[in-house]
């Protein structure tokens, strides 16, 4: 196992845990600011360069297109769909919980198959709204699956291809405004899905003898340490409105490159507490939101408002995600995962794959 990714994907996971914390219950008024509070955010960015690399460095030669994406299928939906479920539940007991959620079978349909639509506040965001990313993942899955029909050394090639053309297609409709205001154009539109790419490409190179020779021969620390003083000083010397792509997209290819780098060629960590939350860091990742709105309404309840309640629910919900987290990876996401493949392999034994 890649012990220092695993710890990666643990750091991206709870950044973006603490960031919807941040934006849900801090306010302008209090001392940090809340202009100061995007950065952990950049653990999306992360996670896009992540997925690219492991795409890459875990799929055999000889992957065939249907299992590829049977194992996607298996890793991503069930978790993903109970969480919508539970969000649904939630909202039809008590709406204001996640106010811009909008529940009607469009709505439902939509975020169920990982189509952009909009909500209630008219931006791009599912049911649960933080399977806005998974949209792009399963669009990038997609692609890597079509690309696996091709011959290994144009794969590559292909995947950053059909990633361009996606992008050019949704650009150059977003600019014709073809049929009016188009979410699904105005959401691969955005360059973020090039961080797949550039995963995808950190992958190859470490796989060159001239890359194996310089990460051998190089500590790879500066290069990580590089990437988060990016994270930190990127945001704070970019002009306003500049893409996340530049702020967060830049340092995570050099953060993802030494840590992955150092795993392969140099000293591995140690399996750890982080590396387990890191294995699970999905779950963390879906169910976050509804600790966050648990933990809101059981704070308001306890402690009352401010920055002292707001420091009690960050604290809670980091605690309690990482729990329930561990929890659903061992009893639910790896089960369901497991199932749903063992079910479909006899199908693709007998069909040759």
């Amino acid at each position: 196992m890649l012990n220092n990714l695993q710890n990666l994907r643990a750091l991206a996971a709870y950044s973006v845990v603490v960031y919807h914390c941040l934006m849900r219950f801090v306010t302008p008024g209090d001392p940090i600011g809340r202009a100061y509070l995007d950065l952990p955010s950049g653990g999306v960015d992360l996670f896009f360069v992540i997925s690219g690399f492991v795409m890459v460095h875990t799929t055999r030669d000889d992957e065939k297109p249907y299992w590829f994406a049977t194992k996607r299928v298996a890793r991503i939906v069930p978790l993903y769909w109970a969480a919508t479920a539970i969000v649904i539940a939630m909202v039809l007991l008590r709406n204001w919980i996640f106010p811009n959620v909008q529940i009607s079978v469009e709505s439902i349909f939509s975020s169920l198959f990982f189509i952009p639509h909009a909500d209630a506040s008219g931006k791009a965001f599912p049911i649960l709204g933080v399977g806005w990313t998974l949209n792009y993942e399963m669009m990038f899955y997609a692609l890597f699956a079509i690309s696996l029909f091709l011959p290994t050394a144009w794969r590559l090639i292909a995947v950053i291809s059909m990633i361009t053309l996606v992008w050019l297609t949704a650009t150059i409709a977003k600019a014709a405004n073809l049929g009016g205001s188009s979410v699904v154009a105005d959401f691969y539109a955005h360059p973020i899905i090039f961080e797949f790419a550039a995963g995808c490409i950190i992958a190859h190179a470490l796989r060159m003898p001239s890359v194996i020779a310089f990460v051998r021969a190089t500590p790879m620390w500066p290069i990580a340490l590089a990437g988060f003083a990016g994270f930190l000083l990127l945001p704070a010397l970019a002009p306003a409105g500049t893409s996340t792509v530049l702020r967060y997209g830049a340092p995570a290819v050099l953060v993802v490159f030494a840590t992955a780098a150092q795993d392969l060629y140099r000293a591995p960590a140690r399996e750890s507490f982080v590396t387990r939350l890191g294995d699970a860091s999905y779950s963390a990742y879906l169910l976050h939101p509804i600790v966050i709105a648990i933990m809101g309404q059981a704070a308001l309840l306890t402690v009352g408002t401010g920055l002292f309640a707001e420091g009690v629910i960050l604290v809670a919900t980091l605690v309690v995600t990482a729990v329930i987290s561990l929890c659903s990876m061992k009893y639910f996401e790896k089960p369901t995962a497991a199932f749903l493949r063992n079910r479909v392999r006899p199908q693709r034994s007998l069909a040759g794959h």
